[in-house]
C-alpha cells in the first residue's frame, strides 16, 4: 500500500516525461541510505552529485525534488530504493536511462560501502561493487564512488546515439569525454537483447547487430555529422541506435565525402550572410474619394545575416531597396506614372529551437527586434502618395526543415503589434491604427560546404488608417520573388 502511495506522489511531482531507453549515460544519484539516522548519507549524495555533474560521460539528471519525496519515508526509504516499480517511475519521470543507488551500513569502526547502477526498468543492473573502509569519512567514501563510476563508465557498450538519419547521412551525440576527430571511423549497432546473471540479476552481457559503419565529416558542441560508407544489413536505420567509434582510426578527411574540405568546427562556425536579387509586383492604394491604386514591377537587392552567439541563441539582420515605376490600376490619377523607392530594415534576435540537434532536423526560431519599412512615392497630395515609413518592434517565428539530401524548405512570419507611421511630407491627417504583416517561404539547395542556392517568396502588407483627411486609409502591397544565396562564415 505505501509503494502505491509513494508511486502516487512521483507521478504527481514529475509529471509525465519519458525516459531515454537503455540511454545510459543519462543518469542520476538515488537518495544514499546509511544506518545511522543519515549521518553521512546526505553528504556523501551531495559529494557524488557534484561528481556527476561535472562528469564529461554523464548527462545528469536533477533529483532534488526526489530527495524531497523520499524524505516522507526516510524509515522505509531502503525497501522503496529496491522496488522495481518505485525505481522504474523514478526513470520514466525524470529521463534517467541509469539510476546509482548507494547504501552505508555501519559496523564497529568501518562502513560498508555498496553500489548499484540500475538501469531504467529498476530491476536491471548495470554495475555492481561492495568495498569495507576503515573509519572513512565523507571524502574517503566520496572518492571510492567515484572510482567504480569510472569503472562503470568504461563498461558502456556505445559511445553516442543516433538523432537523425537523411539519406545516408546521420547525425549522433558523444560524450564530451569522447575526443573525436573528422575522418574517424564508426560503427552503428543495434541493441537486440541483454543476458542477465540469473542469481545477482545483473547485466552481464549485450547482444548487439552491426548495420553499418561510416565516418565522421563534422563535430559540434556534443553532436556530430557522419556519412554511412558500407551497410552491412539491409536494415534501415533508426533514431537511437548505437554509435562506436574506432579508435584506431585516422583523423584524415575520407575520400567520396560530399564535403572534403569541411574541418572540425568550421561548418556554420559564426552563422551566414544571404544576398538576393528581388523582383516584386508591388502596389499602392488610397482611399480617396476615387480610390485610387497604382501597380507595376519593382526591382532591387536586399541582404540577411545571422551570426550565432551560441547554438541555441542567435543576433540577426536585414537591409533591402527595390524601385521601379508605378501605372494606374483604379481610380483617376493626375499623374501618368508613378516612380517609387522602397526599402526595409531589420535588426533584431531570437531562440533557436533544434529537436534534433545542431546539424540535422528542423530548426525553429522566435524571433523578435526593429523594423522599419520606408516608402518614397513620387508626391501628389491629391492622389494621396508621398514620402513615409512604417515601423516598430516586431515578432515573428520561422523555420526550416530537411527536404531530402542538401535541400531544405523554410518559411516564417513576422508582425509588428503596435506600429509608428512618420509622414515626411505631410500630406496624410493624424494616424488611426496601422498594420505590418510579413509571409515568407522558400527552398535552399546545399551547393558547397559553405555556400547554398536560395529562393524565396514573400509578401509585405503594411497599412494605415487616418481619422481625417481627404486620404482615409493608405496601404502598400509586394509580392516579392528572391533569388539568391547564402555564405558560411
Amino acid at each position: 500500500m505505501k509503494s502505491l502511495i509513494i508511486l502516487a506522489f512521483l507521478a504527481v511531482i514529475f509529471g509525465s516525461a519519458k525516459a531515454d531507453t537503455q540511454n545510459m549515460r543519462n543518469c542520476l544519484v538515488l537518495p544514499v541510505t546509511d544506518t545511522a539516522g543519515n549521518a553521512l548519507g546526505y553528504k556523501v549524495y551531495e559529494g557524488i552529485e557534484r561528481s556527476l555533474k561535472r562528469a564529461k560521460w554523464c548527462d545528469y539528471k536533477s533529483s532534488a525534488e526526489l530527495i524531497e519525496v523520499f524524505a516522507r519515508y526516510r524509515d522505509r526509504l531502503k525497501d522503496y530504493l529496491k522496488d522495481p516499480k518505485v525505481l522504474e517511475t523514478v526513470s520514466i519521470r525524470t529521463g534517467a536511462g541509469t539510476m546509482v543507488r548507494v547504501d552505508l551500513t555501519y559496523e564497529v569502526n568501518q562502513v560498508k560501502v555498496t553500489m548499484d547502477v540500475v538501469g531504467e526498468n529498476g530491476s536491471d543492473i548495470y554495475f555492481s561493487e561492495k568495498d569495507t573502509l576503515e573509519e572513512p569519512g565523507v571524502e574517503e567514501i566520496v572518492q571510492l564512488l567515484k572510482n567504480w563510476l569510472e569503472l562503470y563508465e568504461a563498461t558502456i557498450p556505445y559511445d553516442g546515439k543516433l538523432l537523425g538519419v537523411l539519406g545516408d547521412q546521420v547525425t549522433f551525440t558523444y560524450p564530451n569525454k569522447k575526443k573525436i576527430k573528422v575522418g574517424q571511423s564508426f560503427r552503428i549497432r543495434r541493441f537486440v537483447k541483454k543476458s542477465k546473471h540469473p542469481l545477482l540479476k545483473k547485466v552481464v552481457e549485450w547482444d548487439v547487430e552491426l548495420l553499418a559503419r561510416g565516418k565522421v565529416f563534422n563535430i559540434n558542441e556534443r553532436q556530430g555529422l557522419g556519412l554511412i560508407k558500407i551497410y552491412e544489413k539491409n536494415v534501415k536505420l533508426s533514431p537511437g541506435d548505437w554509435v562506436v567509434f574506432e579508435e584506431d582510426s585516422t583523423a584524415e578527411v575520407f575520400e567520396q565525402t560530399p564535403y572534403p574540405e569541411v574541418k572540425a568546427n568550421q561548418f556554420g562556425k559564426l552563422g551566414f550572410f544571404t544576398l538576393f536579387f528581388d523582383v516584386s509586383s508591388s502596389s499602392v492604394g488610397t482611399n480617396t474619394a476615387d480610390n485610387n491604386k497604382a501597380t507595376g514591377l519593382t526591382y532591387g537587392v536586399s541582404g540577411e545575416v545571422e551570426a550565432w552567439i551560441t547554438r541555441n541563441y542567435f543576433i540577426s539582420g536585414e537591409f533591402g531597396r527595390r524601385l521601379g515605376t508605378l501605372e494606374e490600376k483604379s481610380g483617376s490619377l493626375n499623374l501618368d506614372s508613378i516612380s517609387i523607392t522602397s526599402g526595409v530594415l531589420k535588426i533584431g534576435g531570437g531562440y533557436k529551437y533544434l529537436p534534433l540537434g545542431f546539424f540535422y532536423g528542423p530548426q525553429v526560431n522566435l524571433v523578435a527586434g526593429y523594423a522599419n519599412y520606408s516608402y518614397n512615392v513620387e508626391e501628389s497630395e491629391s492622389d494621396g502618395f508621398g514620402k513615409n515609413s512604417i515601423s516598430g518592434i516586431y515578432l515573428g517565428v520561422n523555420g526550416n526543415m530537411p527536404l531530402k539530401k542538401g535541400v531544405r524548405i523554410f518559411g516564417g512570419a513576422q508582425i509588428i503589434p503596435f506600429t509608428d507611421f512618420d509622414d515626411d511630407d505631410g500630406i496624410f491627417g493624424s494616424e488611426k491604427s496601422s498594420s505590418s504583416m510579413v509571409f515568407r517561404g522558400g527552398v535552399k539547395y546545399q551547393y558547397s560546404p559553405l555556400i547554398s542556392l536560395d529562393a524565396a517568396f514573400e509578401t509585405q502588407n503594411n497599412s494605415v488608417k487616418f481619422d481625417s483627411g481627404t486620404t482615409t486609409q493608405l496601404s502598400y502591397k509586394d509580392t516579392i520573388l528572391k533569388l539568391g544565396g547564402s555564405f558560411i562564415f
